[in-house]
């Protein structure tokens, strides 16, 4: 329970930091801020306080993993501005940041990939703006927002267009009426139909859709330079003088303009010179800005390039937070399973102590009780050994010949021999004359002669009948006298004797 509450409380001061830098006052305006963009966005605005939102990225910039979203939202608004105010290097930086963050903002990404595709097109690289395009596509798609998932196929369309791939600009085309919420053709779908028609040479087709379009669609100047563009190249110079007038007074993009102002110089005869001088000038001051933001554009793109071509390491940042948790997860639990198994070890320790001073207990028990019996037997010991001395003190105990009267003298000075009778009797290997000479082997008072005199046996047989009874003991003749008194004793082997043949016992 220690460790448990241990860690939740470990937790609840991580989260109370978190909070606490949440809430702190620059991530407050940095959140005001990026809520503004938002707002203006909707409209069709953009933010344009650039200090504003760079302080905002700097500020969301060590939260980025903890606040990702946000983070990821403030480079696309930094890089957006950047790109509208032509520092498109820079905004390339910025996107890319934003884009490598792995929001799980779908609209933002979309968006982040149309501002990267818008570089590319610019920069004249239409494949590689393809491929952009079609990635915010699949954002717009996961986002379910059907009318930018248009756009952008729309956009896609364009790329194509640009390259003059008319079959595959139909088929996209054709899936963005789906997308459609209305039912009429978008002037988005007719002015990209009319631009790839137009790059594949197809000028009546491209005038055909133009003129498809509503009157106020069709008044924007990208459409009038499309229609100045195919009328020129058609030959009918005055629609396309008159087109390409009516772009320099509704526009002031460079690209639109120099084009117009080309179509000016070259194919208005009845223009004045001082006008077409004019003109051509103003052509050339456009066109060396172009080619100054040429450099730039081409920077940006290869930033991306680099970017795409780059070894696919950048997609574990999304999962770097979740690593960091896991991390953490896997050292509390490291931390815990440490203390467990050190508790572990110091239960089997208290458990061998127990156990040591169990067995130590054991032993001395065991040791005591070896002691106990030691002395037992070496009482028993003194007291046969007293008993025998006893009876061999008794007047003419040797001098009768009958075992009548060595049994009457054994019983009364100790019943102990018979004893002696008892075990050899429960052996069940010995006769009653084999148990007789056991007892006068034990008393050890007697020679061959007597002891064949006492049994009614051949003095000269005497030793073969003794080491016959060994043998059946599982002894031999010399030890025969040994084995009785350990027989006495309770002991099961027999022990040498010393030289006044009195039995040495040892502890068994």
């Amino acid at each position: 329970m220690m460790h448990i509450r241990r860690h939740i409380l470990l937790s609840l001061t991580c989260l109370g930091l978190f909070l606490s830098t949440a809430s702190c006052r620059p991530v407050h305006h940095a959140r005001e801020t990026l809520a503004t963009a938002d707002s203006l966005l909707q409209t069709g605005c953009a933010y344009d306080d650039s200090l504003a939102l760079a302080t905002t990225v700097e500020t969301l910039r060590p939260l980025r993993l903890l606040m990702h979203n946000d983070y990821a939202r403030a480079c696309f608004f930094y890089g957006r501005y950047l790109r509208l105010s032509d520092r498109y290097s820079l905004a390339m930086q910025y996107l890319l940041e934003a884009h490598h963050t792995r929001t799980n903002e779908h609209v933002i990404l979309g968006r982040t990939y149309s501002n990267m595709a818008y570089i590319c097109r610019l920069e004249g690289n239409y494949p590689l703006a393809h491929d952009i395009y079609a990635l915010s596509a699949e954002q717009f798609l996961l986002a379910a927002d059907s009318l930018r998932y248009r756009n952008a196929l729309v956009n896609t369309a364009y790329a194509l267009a640009e390259q003059g791939d008319t079959a595959a600009v139909h088929v996209l085309l054709q899936q963005a009426a789906q997308a459609s919420c209305t039912s009429t053709v978008s002037p988005m779908i007719l002015e990209t139909y009319a631009e790839a028609y137009m790059r594949a040479g197809n000028y009546p087709q491209a005038v055909l859709y133009i003129g498809q379009m509503d009157p106020t669609a069709a008044a924007t100047p990208s459409v009038r330079m499309i229609k100045a563009q195919c009328f020129s190249l058609m030959q009918q110079y005055d629609s396309a003088t008159y087109y390409a007038r009516e772009v320099l007074r509704l526009t002031g993009h460079p690209f639109l303009r120099a084009n117009a102002l080309y179509i000016l110089t070259q194919q208005d005869p009845e223009a004045r010179l001082e006008e077409v001088r004019l003109a051509a000038a103003e052509r050339a001051t456009i066109l060396t800005y172009m080619a100054d933001k040429q450099g730039d554009l081409a920077h940006a793109v290869e930033l991306l390039q680099q970017d795409l071509n780059a070894p696919r390491w950048a997609w574990s940042n999304a999962l770097l937070p979740a690593a960091i948790v896991l991390l953490l997860l896997a050292l509390l639990i490291s931390i815990r399973l440490r203390r467990k198994h050190r508790h572990a070890l110091e239960q089997i320790a208290s458990e061998r102590k127990k156990a040591d001073a169990i067995v130590m207990e054991r032993e001395a028990q065991h040791a005591e009780l070896q002691q106990q019996l030691t002395a037992r037997r070496q009482q028993i010991l003194h007291e046969v050994n007293g008993n025998i001395a006893a009876l061999q003190h008794a007047s003419n105990w040797q001098q009768s010949l009958g075992w009548n009267n060595y049994e009457q003298l054994c019983i009364n000075v100790n019943k102990q021999f018979f004893f002696l009778a008892d075990k050899l009797k429960a052996t069940e290997v010995l006769n009653e004359k084999e148990i007789r000479l056991c007892i006068l082997v034990f008393l050890d008072g007697f020679d061959s002669r007597q002891m064949a005199d006492i049994l009614c046996y051949a003095e000269s047989g005497i030793r073969n009948y003794k080491s016959h009874t060994a043998n059946k003991l599982g002894t031999d003749s010399r030890h025969l006298r040994q084995y009785l008194f350990c027989l006495v004793l309770g002991e099961t082997s027999a022990q040498t004797t010393d030289n006044n043949t009195k039995p040495i016992v040892r502890n068994q």
